[in-house]
């Protein structure tokens, strides 16, 4: 099973910009309980969302407080048009990341963080529809509390640059999060630059340096994405397989090598559901080959262009 860190908070009431990622969350849950596996994904709820403290740990306190007051320009450097509720939802979206990576850590467990809108955010201000960096806040309360290291395989289809911009603001970074790994190129050189990189990564957690790894599982690096493409869904979900069957070498029985998998991005306006249906394809492979749980699962992933679907909830 995948300790799923969900809060029905996560999702704001009313969210007005493009993107639909705030409701992810809720959408894709639905889709598990519809299908009846939600005994694969329990909720685990009994957490806290942050506090102002955490995102000062990686912002300045004019853009922090700025943004938790709804003053603009700074309220809304986000991408989307600041609400109370919007607000209030990144304190569990960020919370969310944070307890499942400490607790795929403390229980050696491959948990997930149904969360996004993290990535692009700097230390003064939001970008592209991430409010604050919620890596980099999880990974330095974790250096800080338990002394560990991680890293991001960033698969979203847009380069993550908050942990890369937030080192000169915060040095921690570089210890509480070695590996950024962003892969470049299409297809064949897309897949190949992942397995490179992440074979270092691989190195490094053979040396007991690298404690925790976090998949960034954005769905707009597929080619049918409006916002991204660099690979098929085919060679997506192939580099996902290869990347789980390496990371399981170091799974010993029930305890598995620590790792979390989180959503990013994914923007189809023609067929939502193919960006839900990316995500539930990921999630399945992983509990296939992590934990032998192999659920059957027939994909409506519409290539672009093969018709719509009314987006529900």
């Amino acid at each position: 099973m995948l300790r799923t860190y969900y809060q029905k908070e996560m999702v704001p009431e009313e969210c007005v910009g493009y993107s639909l990622s705030p409701k992810k969350p809720k959408l894709l849950l639905y889709l598990v309980q519809e299908l009846g596996y939600e005994d694969h994904f329990p909720i685990f709820a009994n957490w806290k969302p942050f506090e102002i403290e955490d995102f000062l740990i990686a912002h300045t306190e004019s853009y922090v407080k700025s943004f938790f007051k709804g003053e603009g320009p700074l309220a809304s450097s986000n991408g989307f048009e600041w609400n109370l509720s919007l607000a209030s939802s990144v304190c569990f979206t960020n919370a969310s990341l944070y307890h499942a990576i400490r607790d795929s850590f403390l229980l050696d467990e491959v948990t997930f963080s149904p969360t996004s809108g993290f990535h692009h955010a700097m230390p003064n201000r939001g970008s592209a529809f991430c409010t604050f960096s919620g890596q980099v806040i999880a990974s330095v309360k974790l250096y800080r509390e338990l002394g560990i290291s991680g890293a991001y395989i960033d698969l979203d289809g847009h380069f993550g640059n908050s942990i890369e911009d937030t080192k000169s603001f915060l040095p921690e970074v570089k210890q509480a999060i070695p590996f950024n790994i962003n892969p470049k190129g299409k297809h064949a050189a897309y897949i190949k630059d992942t397995k490179q990189t992440m074979e270092l990564v691989l190195e490094e957690v053979a040396k007991n340096k690298i404690h925790y790894i976090v998949f960034c599982s954005g769905a707009d690096s597929l080619v049918d994405d409006d916002l991204g493409g660099s690979v098929s869904i085919e060679e997506w979900l192939h580099l996902k397989e290869w990347m789980y069957r390496e990371i399981s070498r170091f799974d010993k029985g029930s305890k598995k090598f620590p790792s979390t998998i989180s959503l990013f991005g994914g923007y189809r306006q023609d067929h939502f559901r193919s960006v839900l249906d990316a995500h539930l394809m990921d999630l399945l492979l992983c509990l296939k080959i992590r934990y032998g749980q192999e659920l059957p699962y027939q994909s409506e992933y519409r290539r672009k262009g093969e018709g719509s679907f009314p987006l529900g909830g």
